[in-house]
């Protein structure tokens, strides 16, 4: 990256990797028309790369500048923040290439210092040192000088390889740029204030110059805490690092590092999210923990003798309730199940008394929390007693493990444990070493072909000690100087530091494409096949031909997309609930696969699949829709013996297709006749808790499709039910379906949809034959295995089962769907913006500066199509802003000044509007007539 300055008008040019970027302050007045102060707006002028000496830029030299920090306001002054020195410190992901060298796939930077350049005036330009002109220094010192002081302290870190404000799971291991501005987790950003008008400007750019964008070092996403990656086994065979990332978290902006306890957001301070890394050439392993202050509404005093702290409670735990509940249901949304390990100073009555309040709220809650007084000396020397009373939690909680050389997810962590510590880094840090160590030896215990080396504890102890270090110097040096930091910070985070970005070129384009929308988009329709099937247990090579291709299904008209859920892909026993067998999903992945590929002239890729125990769920995509599908993400619910096992729950897969969202899930619910209640609960249990990234629930979707084993059954007598099953009377038995009465009642899934059922109950058969269930227990038949659907977008073409596949004790089921959705022709629309944008800077560059920024800053300019022979390309030319009011001939929302009439030749005496059409007018439907004749009373 170069930098370049002009000092009339002043204006700062960022050059980096072929993309140029040039900002200069806007002319308007800060002022607004009522006498109220507005932000202040930055332009972004558009130069080409040769025209910089030519319009009077100057190089500054002498420094590297690794990339842009952002724009901040500081005493009404605006300034460009760059980084000019950098250190590599982490590298979490890495792979062996054939020459047996490490090539990392993501690596971390630490920032060692930053420096601020002025974009409206030449007061500060003293610190540029590039010239023999000698400045004269002000009498004030820079008003940036405390934010360079502070991203220089060494605790701020960035990576251009991946999104560093999310965990490893959380952010997957091949998403790109796109995904992690969509899913960034802010709190952990700390220039999101700086930066966030710049990835505005990246989404109005053109396409072709979108990919140069992203080239250059303008999208710098900088975290704060602790990174560091070491070697634990450097033998070039099994070579294994290990990585620490502390995240410091800004949700309290006001109070990041103060004592101080929960706010009315449930919102506290001191809030850290420690991820621990194991990498190798086979295998990568995740495990995340959190800490933070005690979640109470509480004060600190200090205390007589040296310098103590004491802490009282502000009022009961029953009025800050609410506030702690919102805490813990941030928390499960993002990390699952929440455990809580309370860290007490031993021989405190004000601490003893908050960890009583403490325990209130979180019975009230149902948040298991664990004491422990216990202290720091004790945590490292009598660990084991600690692991004793946490070994159910890690158990529960599992860690993220991915099989590098099968390309499987092995493991995923369901929960977390959330550390409370009062005025302490060190009592936290100690637990998570503990458990870090505890977690990696457990799991690598259970991987085949890795193991630790003997450094390995050495190395481990080695890195979380420095990860205490540098925390324990940043939070002391904060409390010391608590109002100075809290001023600091406010300067960082508050809005009148925003500056605005205003880009008129790309902004107008924008305008005039959202014009000629209907040239570059298209409605088509999208047919999606879901199925769900329990095997039981079993893997079999019998054909499935007759599941996934029901009868009338043509060959070279197969669904686009293929979505698979598949019940008790393993047994269920004890054994396989923490520890999954890879080996069937590998099965059913490659068995589908070459099912769907043998036939017809379609070809499918597996795009996702997700299991959590034995509920699995498979994506396919043919080769042609791939390209428009975004987003793909996953997340899972346990619900199985009160969330703690993995043989009930919920998987879900979320995706968009240009510009519709779609959520799939497959479910497991409680099993039994009388089981209506858990059922229920199991519903609402995955409901609350099924999140993607940026807080994504099921219902933030166009299309859902939920499928399973539900395990609802007929509230019938057996014998009554089989005569029924005879004699296809289906509707007797739909009566008294205890799923279709919950639905009635306005229970369980709620504006759900379900297609007539014409096929017999799917469940429980004697495996092997057609004969339903003929053992001791004698099973009542019952439709178990359910498809709903939700969303205007979709329809359903078909509802059935697979009668002659029999080996499983149940039937698959399927539902075809088509869905209407608004394509975007990207490369179209690519083209024709490209054009559009030649267009417009050739019509600009006739024009001198000052004619440029006026015609593109004018309130009054519009653009509209060429009439020439260039349809494409549109003029610029000013007119009114406006288009002129409506009357009775003619319409604004017409366009180009045409006028309007309508006439309806409907006799409104014998014809009706069409009750069956849908009411949105905007939506083709030609199935069905406009208007329908009246019948007679």
């Amino acid at each position: 990256m170069k930098l370049f300055i002009r000092k009339e008008p002043r204006s700062l040019a960022l050059l980096s990797n072929g993309y140029l970027l040039v900002f200069e302050k806007s002319r308007a007045s800060n002022t607004a028309p009522d006498g109220k102060y507005t932000q202040p707006t930055t332009v972004v002028v558009s130069l080409p790369i040769d025209a910089l000496s030519e319009h009077n830029f100057t190089e500054v030299k002498g420094r590297m500048f690794n990339g842009l920090l952002g724009l901040v306001c500081v005493n009404n002054y605006l300034f460009v923040g760059l980084i000019t020195n950098i250190q590599k410190v982490a590298y979490p992901r890495w792979r062996i290439t054939s020459g047996q060298e490490r090539q990392d796939i993501e690596s971390i930077y630490q920032i060692l210092n930053v420096e601020f350049f002025c974009l409206n005036g030449d007061t500060f330009d003293y610190c540029l040192n590039n010239s023999n002109e000698q400045l004269e220094r002000p009498s004030s010192e820079h008003p940036c000088t405390d934010l360079m002081k502070l991203f220089s302290d060494g605790t701020f870190y960035y990576s251009r390889d991946f999104d560093l404000s999310n965990t490893l799971q959380e952010r997957g291991l091949t998403n790109g740029l796109d995904y992690a501005i969509d899913n960034q987790d802010h709190n952990y950003i700390w220039n999101c204030n700086m930066i966030n008008e710049v990835v505005q400007l990246r989404g109005r750019v053109t396409a072709s110059e979108r990919s140069l964008f992203d080239g250059a070092l303008f999208l710098t996403f900088v975290m704060r805490g602790f990174c560091k990656t070491t070697i634990t086994s450097d033998n070039s065979t099994s070579l294994s690092t290990l990585t620490i990332i502390s995240r410091i978290s800004t949700e309290n902006k006001e109070n990041i590092f103060d004592l101080e306890g929960i706010d009315r957001e449930g919102h506290v301070s001191s809030f850290i999210e420690t991820e621990v890394i194991f990498c190798s050439s086979q295998y990568i392993l995740a495990y995340v923990q959190t800490r933070g202050n005690v979640p109470l509404n509480l004060e600190v005093t200090e205390g007589q003798i040296l310098h103590g702290k004491k802490v009282k409670l502000v009022e009961d735990p029953a009025y800050f309730q609410a506030s702690f509940d919102k805490h813990f249901d941030m928390l499960a949304s993002k990390y699952g199940v929440i455990s809580v390990l309370n860290l007490t100073k031993p021989k405190s009555e004000s601490q003893q008394i908050m960890s009583n309040a403490y325990r209130t709220c979180a019975d009230k809650k149902s948040v298991r929390i664990i004491n422990v007084d216990y202290g720091s000396d004790l945590l490292t020397k009598q660990t084991h007693k600690l692991i004793y009373l946490l070994k159910q939690d890690l158990y529960e909680f599992g860690a993220f493990v991915y099989d590098n050389s099968r390309g499987i997810y092995v493991g995923k962590q369901t929960g977390c444990l959330r550390i409370s510590a009062f005025d302490s880094v060190e009592r936290p840090n100690a637990v998570e070493k503990c458990v870090s160590k505890e977690v990696i030896e457990l799991t690598i215990g259970e991987l085949s072909e890795v193991e630790l080396s003997g450094a390995f504890e050495s190395a481990h102890d080695k890195l979380w000690a420095d990860n205490n270090f540098w925390l324990n110097r940043l939070f002391n040096e904060n409390l010391k100087n608590l109002n100075k930091y809290k001023r600091v910070h406010w300067k960082l985070f508050s809005t009148t530091s925003r500056v605005n970005l205003y880009d008129p070129l790309h902004v107008h384009i924008t305008k005039f494409m959202r014009k000629i929308k209907k040239e570059y988009t298209y409605q088509k329709s999208i047919n999606i096949f879901t199925g769900t099937f329990n095997v039981n247990g079993k893997t079999q090579v019998d054909d499935i031909s007759e599941w996934l291709f029901p009868d009338g299904t043509a060959f070279d008209q197969l669904a686009d997309f293929y979505v698979l859920g598949f019940e008790e892909v393993v047994e269920l026993s004890p054994g396989q609930m923490l520890a999954i067998d890879p080996y069937p999903k590998q099965f059913w992945e490659r068995k589908v696969l070459e099912t769907l590929n043998d036939v017809g002239s379609k070809r499918y890729i597996h795009a996702w699949g997700g299991q959590l125990g034995g509920v699995l769920m498979l994506l396919f995509i043919s080769e042609t829709e791939q390209k428009k599908v975004k987003h793909l993400e996953g997340d899972v619910k346990k619900t199985g013996f009160g969330g703690m096992s993995s043989n009930k729950g919920g998987v879900a897969v979320r995706f968009t297709y240009s510009t519709t969202k779609f959520c799939i899930l497959v479910s497991h619910l409680a099993a039994g006749l009388e089981n209506v209640e858990q059922r229920h609960h199991d519903f609402k249990t995955i409901v609350k808790n099924i999140r993607f990234a940026g807080d994504i629930s099921i219902k933030d979707h166009d299309a859902i499709i939920w499928m399973g084993d539900f395990n609802y059954r007929i509230s019938l007598p057996n014998d009554e039910v089989r005569k029924c099953v005879q004699a296809a009377d289906f509707g007797r038995l739909f009566e008294k379906d205890q799923l279709n009465q919950q639905m009635i009642a306005g229970e369980a899934f709620p504006y759900y949809n379900e297609m007539e059922i014409t096929f017999p109950p799917t469940y429980k058969f004697d495996p092997g034959t057609k004969t339903y269930d003929t053992s001791e227990k004698l099973r009542i038949p019952a439709w178990t295995d359910r498809i709903l659907s939700r969303g205007e977008s979709l329809k359903q073409l078909a509802y059935g089962s697979a009668e002659n596949i029999i080996f499983s004790d149940h039937r698959p089921v399927y539902a075809t769907f088509t869905s209407l959705v608004t394509v975007v022709d990207e490369n179209l629309k690519a083209k024709l913006t490209a054009e559009i944008y030649g267009r417009l800077t050739e019509q600009l560059s006739d024009l001198t500066e000052e004619e440029r920024f006026a015609v593109l800053n004018s309130s009054d300019l519009i653009m509209e199509k060429s009439e020439s022979e260039d349809p494409v390309g549109p003029e610029i030319r000013r007119g009114r802003k406006l288009p002129p009011p409506s009357s009775a001939t003619r319409k604004w929302w017409i366009g180009s000044s045409k006028q309007a009439k309508v006439s309806l030749d409907v006799d409104p005496t014998k014809y009706k509007i069409n009750p069956r059409r849908t009411a949105n007018p905007f939506l083709e439907n030609n199935e069905e007539a406009r208007f329908v004749r009246r019948e007679a009373d």
